[in-house]
């Protein structure tokens, strides 16, 4: 009958945001310890207690003592009395010598039920209990750890959670709360414990174990609380073995108290007398267990906090149980399936990624913890996928491509050219317009469905594309999606951020001033806004890039996670870096006088709980690309150097390349500004990336160095070395000789006075290197476009628009190598 009330508990105990719960033990909790001796006795109870010191004041009536003037030992209601009395008869330190004697702290060790109450994520642990075992406890479990607090003076040094010990605590933390003056006297002399266990009343779910309805504490807590809150005290809970008479338990109710009473189990009446108590604690802890909800942090692992049913003792059943949705357990492709029934279980492997997917917890990708083993399977399981594809129904070969897609899209991983190949022969197989399946109308199929799935697979391929600098194919599929554009907010967002990341790897700046315009991030997912301000940064449009992500910040402030959900950690650990950013620019322009990184450290570490430690995991990927790259330095460009060898594309290079490629996307995902100047956040991983792709994609690699505008590097000298210029493809040469034109055509009007440099990022260092990279790919073009070249380059030395000090350099080795260009050469 007291579930819903015990439930009221478990799910406050578990909630990842708000208050959540706290505890206050009692003395019944004790004789869940272990004997740490033979012989040891239990820890006593409050009528033990009364009797033993009833006992030292007033011998038992008897033979000794055949007086009929003799006293009668007083009820055991009067225990505070009684400590009173022996305080006065025998002074305050034979009480503590009385106490301690009672007690016996050294011969009893924390039990298996006081691992687990500490396990539970309380947000504070309140006991009245003298005895060491809870802080023996907190010793000897790694999964939480505990402050200890004893006296007033070690508050400031509590934060939560906390083992707080009300009423002093054995061997020597001084005075042990026992006589009727000292709980008299206590909200007085002890205010800083009583405000502290009302504020917890106040902030969380407050359960009491371990009490009694008689028990002198219980007594004096509950009554505390309503003397000094009174109509808006909250409720409290008292669980454990009660027993209570209907009029009693009305009275609790009426005091505020609301008693989980576990004589009320169904299953009481076969609980031995002895072992009631026990079992009544055993139930709450297991139902308190069983509220654990799946931790989506550790997705796709499909395994849970909660214990198994087996591990419940039958007489304790029934034990509700929080079902929450949890991913099933992905197969690791350990062994090629048999010839019979590889088909069953490719079909198996991508129902259970289907479910998974489902549940994802909503980083914005996979975190690098996840990374390795997620990606390993994908791996293996992909080419019999592909080669299932033929065997099963259109729809479903959609469905099966989406599976593929979705997971190489959130691993930042470039689908394989036999994926996109399956994906493309698949999206037009199906007419989500007309509801047609090879041309046949199909009135059987949920088309919304069928609409989510062949609008992500499209999308996907458009990135596909744009990564490869397929213009015409690009906006071929963006125009696939023009139906789709009201089906889902992201579906806009992804096109305008892909058309913007076209021009900007086009060096495009006049389309893109149309783009910008054109995008609109109002009442969307707040990464839109940071992907945007991550552009608006690439046309130097820095002050409204900052109140973009201001705005973005702090909608990505609000959005409220669970234990199921981390994508308001994910995207405020990425946006730190551009908070972190604007405070470095505001410190170097002096407009503050202080830059503490310290604090953005501080919460990245808070998030890395959530697999959300956005700095560790940009780290991780650029370690994990240069750590393995050979350190040597750049060939000098005008020097005469040897031709390189082929390009052998092996294991080790296949792993590095998926890595920067990895870091691209990252870059575009994750909505980092990759400019090398005033809010640089991604240049440092898309330097090293550029220096490795420089070999196998060596036009990503050039557009790389002009989007990150770094003139001073020797990545630039690596991809634009004599040797892989003279092996690049001469209209790639072409297009990008084209685009560097066209970036310094438009950056021109737009420098600041001749022999001025304003120290961010500038069009001046962008027309530095796009300088720099004409003049190195000058040596790749027909003789007729380098003349070209050259004309121009001599029209701009006389040009006044040039004649700044940064632009000197880089323009006079323009004129000198368009000119060997163009010479006859032997």
């Amino acid at each position: 009958p007291d579930q819903s009330h015990i439930d009221r508990v478990r799910n406050a105990l578990w909630q990842h945001t708000g208050g959540g719960a706290s505890v206050m033990i009692g003395a019944g909790f004790s004789r869940c310890a272990r004997k740490a001796r033979p012989g040891a006795s239990d820890p006593p109870m409050w009528a033990e207690v009364t009797r033993r010191i009833s006992d030292k004041l007033y011998p038992r009536e008897g033979a000794e003592d055949p007086s009929p003037n003799a006293r009668k030992a007083p009820s055991t209601k009067d225990f505070l009395s009684l400590a009173q009395e022996y305080e006065a008869a025998f002074g305050r330190s034979e009480l503590h010598g009385f106490i301690r004697e009672l007690i016996r702290d050294e011969d009893h060790e924390p039990g298996e039920m006081h691992r687990r109450l500490l396990r539970l994520p309380w947000r504070d642990v309140f006991t009245t209990n003298w005895d060491t075992l809870l802080e023996k406890t907190s010793h000897i479990i790694p999964e939480r750890k505990y402050t200890i607090v004893r006296t007033t003076d070690e508050f400031p040094l509590g934060n939560p959670p906390r083992i707080v010990k009300l009423h002093g605590s054995l061997p020597s933390h001084f005075p042990l709360i026992f006589t009727e003056e000292d709980y008299r006297t206590y909200p007085r002399k002890f205010a800083p414990f009583v405000n502290m266990a009302q504020q917890a009343m106040m902030e969380t779910v407050f359960c009491l174990i371990g009490f009694s309805g008689d028990d002198p504490n219980f007594l004096h807590w509950s009554g505390w609380v309503r003397d000094n809150m009174g109509d808006s005290a909250p409720k409290i809970y008292l669980a454990g073995w009660l027993d209570l008479a209907n009029h009693r338990r009305r009275m609790l109710e009426d005091r505020g108290v609301v008693p989980i009473d576990l004589a009320r189990h169904p299953n009481a009446n076969r609980w031995p007398e002895h072992l009631r108590h026990r079992h009544a604690t055993d139930w709450i802890l297991y139902t308190l267990e069983y509220g654990c909800p799946y931790d989506g942090t550790e997705w796709p692992d499909p395994l849970s906090g909660q214990p198994a049913d087996s591990s419940i003792p039958r007489d304790l059943l029934p034990v509700a149980r929080v079902d929450s949705p949890k991913p099933k357990k992905e197969p690791d492709h350990a062994s090629r399936p048999s010839a019979d029934d590889w088909l069953k279980q490719t079909k198996d492997v991508l129902d259970v990624w289907s479910h998974n997917r489902k549940i994802y917890p909503g980083w914005l990708f996979v975190p690098n913890s996840t990374f390795f083993l997620f990606n390993h399977r994908t791996d293996e399981w992909e080419p019999l996928i592909l080669r299932a594809l033929s065997e099963l129904a259109p729809v479903d070969r959609l469905y099966a491509i989406r599976e593929l897609m979705w997971r190489r899209e959130i691993s930042l991983v470039p689908i394989s050219s036999s994926l996109e190949s399956a994906a493309s022969d698949a999206l037009q197989n199906v007419d989500c317009q007309a509801r047609t399946v090879g041309g046949v109308v199909d009135t059987t199929l949920r088309w919304d469905d069928v609409r989510e799935a062949w609008r992500h697979v499209a999308l996907a391929l458009v990135t596909a594309a744009r990564h490869d600098f397929k213009q015409m194919l690009f906006d071929q599929r963006i125009e696939a999606l023009s139906p789709f554009l009201d089906d889902d907010l992201d579906v806009a967002q992804r096109i305008h951020h892909e058309r913007c990341l076209w021009a900007i790897y086009s060096m495009d700046f006049q389309a893109l001033e149309g783009l910008l315009a054109d995008w609109e991030t109002a009442n969307t997912d707040p990464v839109w806004m940071l992907r945007k301000a991550a552009i608006l940064v690439e046309t130097n449009r820095v002050d409204e890039a900052i109140k973009l992500f201001e705005e973005a910040f702090t909608h990505i402030r609000r959005i409220s996670d669970d234990d199921r959900s981390v994508a308001g950690s994910s995207r405020e650990s990425w946006a730190l870096f551009w908070a972190m950013a604007r405070e470095m620019g505001s410190f170097w322009e002096g407009k503050t006088d202080s830059l503490d990184r310290s604090r953005f450290h501080r919460r990245w570490r808070e998030l890395a709980s959530r697999k959300c430690d956005a700095l560790e995991e940009k780290r991780h990927l650029y370690n994990f690309i240069s750590d393995q790259r050979e350190k040597s330095e750049p060939p000098l460009f005008d020097l005469n150097v040897r031709r390189g060898r082929g390009f052998r594309f092996s294991d080790e290079q296949r792993r590095r390349w998926i890595a920067a490629r990895r870091a691209v996307r990252l870059s575009e995902v994750a909505g980092l500004p990759p400019s090398a100047f005033r809010l640089s956040m991604a240049s440092d991983i898309l330097i090293i990336a550029a220096d490795e792709l420089a070999e196998s994609e060596p036009e990503m690699a050039v557009r790389l160095v002009l989007r990150i505008a770094d003139y001073d590097q020797k990545t630039l000298q690596r991809v634009l070395s004599r040797a892989r210029v003279a092996r690049m493809p001469r209209d790639s040469a072409d297009s990008l000789v084209a685009f560097c034109n066209g970036a310094i055509q438009y950056a021109l009007p737009r420098l600041g006075s001749p022999g001025t440099h304003d120290g961010t990022m500038s069009w001046v260092d962008r027309i530095r290197v796009a300088l720099e990279v004409t003049s190195r790919l000058v040596l790749r073009l027909d003789p007729k476009p380098a003349e070209g070249v050259f004309d121009t380059a001599l029209g701009r030395y006389g040009d006044d628009s040039f004649h700044h000090d940064l632009l000197a350099l880089p323009l006079r080795r323009l004129l000198e190598r368009s000119w060997e260009a163009g010479q006859p050469h032997i």
